[in-house]
């Protein structure tokens, strides 16, 4: 909402005077159904005073990140819905409503909490229960860590799996004919669920379908269409295999979207509530492995790091060495460091790109500099999430497996 004339001033700079930009997208007029994803999977955001958020923080892990005064959940829908809306694909008069959770009548309250005010932007409807899982599906990302360690449950997670637990509500049988519905989502990965929905909201008359979703992982969209003969009951659940479907491999990957352009909005966000400077807006994307200014190096004691203290750090250490011998010619070495007057540990990364001289990160730092050495390089990795012990690690080896298998 905008209170002041500023308020206005900000809302052109920072969301409305961009180009839009996507992580991934897809258009598919044949069957009038268009697919936009904001940001990869893994994009991260500064919120003041040296800290980070991932938007898994806030849309997988459900939590809570003020940057400056705002919520950034609202500053990401904002923007993903000024983009949609630049783009064409956020036609006036539509239908808004969110892909359920795999939990009946569980929602998605990271964007329903948004969509319910936002929905006026375009004079749209919320509809809340256009979309409904009947009845408990398996959880898909859960599913393939098992199965990357070694323990399946063998349920099914094939399209099918969402054919059989979620309907359209009977209650927009005439409703919904000749309708635009946007379908909102928080990420996708192979496009089952939107390729679900597509299928669903078709059979039931919805002249287009737009599906909008924060993140995308890399793995290539699988798009799915009925084989010949077969007929769907869209307003209740269907009893249909993976063969009724002819399937087609569509585009993958993920490209950054506008991160710069958020990043920029972030700092901005965080930089008036702390009452400093804002900065200035980069004129062009910055290089994924530029190096930091020469900062000077914490007081404390420092020691070599010979044994690694938990996962993280040896599985970042592991991926620097490789790099090092085999894909990029960086040096690099470990330290840990107890600060003055402090009795906790952390590790310090001293790194040396080509042409550059050695300087030192921190862990998160370092992390950030590796995933876009490998990005660029060709090689698929991740880092484990914090605390970084080994269940993180499990989880950061199954995603790359994932990435590796799409």
């Amino acid at each position: 909402m905008s209170d002041e004339p500023s308020d206005v001033i900000e809302l052109l700079k920072y969301f409305l005077l961009h180009e839009p930009r996507w992580a991934f997208r897809l258009d598919d007029e044949d069957r009038a159904f268009a697919i936009r994803s904001m940001l990869p999977f893994n994009a991260r955001f500064p919120r003041g005073g040296g800290r980070t958020f991932t938007i898994k923080d806030i849309f997988t892990y459900e939590n809570t990140v003020k940057v400056g005064d705002e919520d950034a959940r609202d500053v990401l829908m904002l923007h993903l819905l000024c983009a949609a809306y630049l783009d064409g694909a956020l036609p006036g008069q539509s239908f808004f409503c969110v892909y359920p959770s795999s939990t009946p009548a569980k929602g998605n309250p990271q964007l329903a909490g948004f969509l319910d005010r936002a929905k006026v932007m375009t004079g749209s409807s919320y509809k809340e229960d256009l979309l409904e899982r009947v009845s408990q599906a398996p959880d898909t990302s859960l599913e393939r860590y098992k199965r990357s360690i070694n323990q399946s449950t063998g349920r099914d997670i094939s399209i099918a799996a969402q054919a059989r637990t979620v309907r359209v509500n009977p209650a927009y049988k005439k409703k919904i004919i000749g309708k635009t519905v946007i379908v909102f989502d928080d990420f996708t990965t192979e496009g089952k669920s939107l390729e679900w929905a597509r299928t669903l909201l078709s059979e039931a008359g919805a002249a287009r379908v737009i599906a909008l979703t924060i993140g995308k992982y890399p793995s290539r969209h699988t798009v799915y269409q009925l084989r010949s003969g077969v007929t769907i009951d869209p307003f209740t659940t269907n009893d249909i295999t993976l063969t009724h479907f002819l399937t087609t491999t569509g585009p993958g990957g993920a490209e950054e979207g506008p991160s710069v352009v958020l990043t920029t909005a972030m700092e901005h966000f965080a930089a008036a509530a702390e009452g400093a400077v804002e900065p200035q807006a980069p004129e062009a994307a910055p290089d994924r492995m530029a190096h930091p200014a020469p900062r000077p190096v914490p007081v404390g004691t420092r020691s070599p790091m010979t044994a690694y203290k938990i996962a993280r750090q040896r599985h970042l250490a592991d991926m620097l060495t490789h790099l090092q011998q085999h894909a990029y010619p960086l040096v690099w070495r470990g330290e840990y460091l107890v600060p003055t007057g402090e009795t906790t540990t952390t590790a310090l990364w001293w790194i040396a790109l080509p042409g550059q001289v050695e300087q030192w990160y921190d862990t998160s730092e370092a992390e950030r500099l590796v995933s876009g050495i490998c990005l660029a390089v060709g090689i698929i990795w991740e880092p484990v999430a914090a605390p970084g012990g080994a269940t993180q690690l499990a989880e950061a080896l199954a995603r790359m497996e994932q990435r590796r298998q799409a």
